[in-house]
């Protein structure tokens, strides 16, 4: 059964014209990344000491074939970003051979403990964008401030200690910078040929009626249940994560809570609030406070949510948390410890919440089968 949404395949639409000139700018800074790879194979970005790579080829392939496909896979992206709809398997290789063959889990790590570190300052800024009117925001700033000047005048924040952290977390960043920047260019570039593929799927009926499954009202069933299995799969770290305030810690099995240093405990606490806060945005894509801003947030309340502001970090977590997947679950296995399988579920919330935001993103107008 189809609905009657019927187009013509006479322009290409915007979010596929971005998707072709992105990846145009990703194959033309694969060349000079493999080039670097190839020409100092010592100290290139794939041989960091933090690069453990999901698949490894053979010992008998010598050490240039590998950046030399990365350059090859460069110069036939620049024509495959142009490549007509009917050509969508080869966008599809590349997302997947990108996104989720060679990415690692550098990145979600670095993802998560970046959400651990704001998770503080965001916390800290809720009073501020609560408040009502520029003096009743200056007030809560001041009330902020003093109590951060209070906490550290008596003892409970050494800033001391925090300015020895950050010196020691910038510099710990200044030495796997270009590692790491190399780690998240892979996995952009597994997310720009899974939107152009998107892209293609959609827009190239060519007139033909979409599938009834894309009919907003049908989105809204079925983005509902995705929605809430992304919620669901941010539970088991999350509240594994909870044990760490109470004596019966658990950190991949029962541990004592002596045996668990404080500075261990509060990331693994901030991680924990990241997930299940990430987990609970995950239903504002299905109910309606993910459409209209929500009362208790006085200069927006009750105006709509700009789509984008919900779909652009939701489908680059969805894309993150799916190219990890593999990753991962390799790692796990190859470290004998399966309880990070359950504990994190990226296989199954990464699609979940990319198909939620789909969802979400067909019922507000932004995408439409065409």
């Amino acid at each position: 059964m189809t609905t009657e949404l019927t187009t013509a395949p006479a322009t290409r639409r915007p979010a596929g014209r971005a998707a072709v000139i992105a990846a145009f700018l990703w194959s033309l800074t694969a060349v000079p990344i493999g080039l670097w790879q190839l020409l100092d194979p010592a100290g290139g970005p794939f041989s960091h000491e933090l690069y453990q790579p999901t698949f490894t080829l053979p010992g008998s392939v010598p050490d240039w074939v590998a950046p030399a496909a990365l350059i090859a896979a460069g110069v036939l992206g620049l024509l495959a970003g142009r490549a007509k709809p009917a050509l969508w398997p080869l966008t599809a290789l590349y997302a997947v051979v990108f996104g989720m063959l060679l990415s690692t889990v550098s990145p979600i790590s670095f993802a998560g403990y970046l959400c651990a570190f704001f998770l503080p300052l965001a916390i800290l800024g809720i009073p501020v964008f609560l408040a009502r009117g520029t003096a009743g925001r200056l007030i809560a700033a001041a009330a902020v401030v003093a109590l951060m000047a209070v906490l550290g005048f008596t003892g409970v924040i050494d800033y001391a200690a925090v300015g020895d952290f950050l010196a020691n977390l910038g510099g710990a960043l200044a030495d796997i910078g270009a590692y790491m920047a190399v780690q998240v260019w892979v996995v952009a570039g597994g997310g720009i040929w899974a939107a152009l593929t998107l892209s293609h799927v959609l827009g190239g009926r060519e007139g033909r009626p979409a599938p009834e499954w894309l009919a907003p009202h049908r989105a809204a069933r079925w983005g509902r249940v995705a929605s809430w299995i992304a919620f669901a799969c941010a539970l088991p770290y999350g509240l594994t994560r909870m044990t760490w305030l109470t004596p019966w810690v658990w950190v991949g099995g029962p541990l004592e809570s002596t045996q668990i240093d404080l500075g261990t405990r509060v990331w693994g606490l901030l991680l924990g609030f990241a997930a299940l806060g990430g987990g609970l945005l995950c239903l504002g894509l299905t109910y309606r406070w993910g459409t209209r801003w929500p009362f208790w947030m006085p200069v927006v309340k009750g105006r709509p949510v700009p789509p984008k502001v919900a779909i652009v970090p939701a489908t680059t977590v969805a894309a993150l948390f799916t190219f990890v997947s593999v990753p991962f679950v390799a790692l796990a296995v190859r470290q004998d410890a399966l309880e990070m399988v359950w504990a994190f579920p990226f296989y199954v919330w990464g699609p979940a919440l990319g198909a939620a935001t789909l969802a979400y993103a067909i019922r507000r107008g932004v995408v439409e089968a065409r």
